[in-house]
């Protein structure tokens, strides 16, 4: 028995290394410090202005990207903070050629505030986007 205890060990042993620790993301926590307020998209720049990040060049189509040309509108609400915390699709045409799945893949972006907006006021704003076939 002792001989082939070595045997038994060593199959506990791989399968007790193959577990992996589940990871847990830090998600940030929304911040609204005064009530959101709805604005047209050409206001945005007097609030919150994007970001400057360096451009990723992509190998593939992403997968939130829906095949075909279409265009639509969606509404994004940034927090005091400067996170775009949700996205909603209002609509698209051709009709279901984006969908609010889709939607909640896109990449999510950050906001700096406006220096005319000292006291970071939470904004929702309506956006446009349209996807053309390249001939």
């Amino acid at each position: 028995m002792n001989k082939y205890m070595p045997l038994l060990f060593l199959p506990a042993m791989m399968l007790t290394a193959c577990q992996t620790q589940l990871e847990t993301v830090q998600v940030p926590q929304a911040v609204f410090n005064t009530k959101v307020i709805t604005i047209e998209n050409s206001q945005l720049n007097q609030y919150w202005l994007l970001e400057q990040i360096k451009p990723v060049m992509l190998n593939k189509r992403p997968d939130w990207l829906p095949r075909g040309a279409g265009k639509g509108e969606y509404y994004i609400t940034i927090d005091s903070n400067g996170n775009e915390v949700s996205k909603e699709l209002i609509s698209s045409q051709p009709e279901g050629w984006m969908t609010q799945a889709l939607v909640n893949k896109m990449p999510k972006q950050q906001y700096v505030p406006a220096a005319s907006n000292i006291k970071r006021v939470p904004v929702k704003v309506k956006m446009d986007f349209e996807v053309k076939r390249m001939n």
